[in-house]
């Protein structure tokens, strides 16, 4: 199996609230958010796209998930909050890290189990924004 199933591809496009987009080999997810990033005393109002991606689907469900997630730097404890505290663990090959400076955060994070989990708490996280 090299793609998500039609039922996985439902549910992450429902979790994340984003198209999904399937190719050969890889399942992609168009998201996207509103940012203002303040700078002195002006305002720049942006559309950020997220890179989230699924690929390399094993028998068992599981699969490699891959994210890129643009914060501002007073989002990310309440986001990485919500992403660490998920009622499902993190696995154990779980891999992330970042690149800051004064306006933005990248946080790339990358696993691997079913990509049902990991949309499940990337939309977590997500919504801790809102909150």
């Amino acid at each position: 199996m090299e793609t998500l199933t039609a039922s996985a591809a439902e549910k992450v496009k429902s979790y994340l609230d984003a198209e999904v987009e399937i190719t050969a080999g890889q399942t992609v997810v168009k998201k996207s958010r509103e940012m203002k990033i303040f700078r002195e005393q002006q305002c720049f109002t942006c559309i950020i796209e997220h890179d989230i991606s699924f690929e390399k689907v094993n028998a068992d469900g599981t699969a490699l998930n891959r994210a890129e997630i643009f914060l501002l730097p007073e989002e990310y404890p309440s986001f990485l909050f919500a992403w660490n505290d998920f009622h499902i663990p993190l696995p154990t090959d779980y891999r992330q890290w970042q690149q800051v400076n004064p306006h933005i955060v990248s946080v790339c994070m990358e696993s691997v189990e079913a990509p049902e989990d990991f949309a499940a708490r990337l939309a977590a996280a997500f919504n801790a924004l809102e909150a």
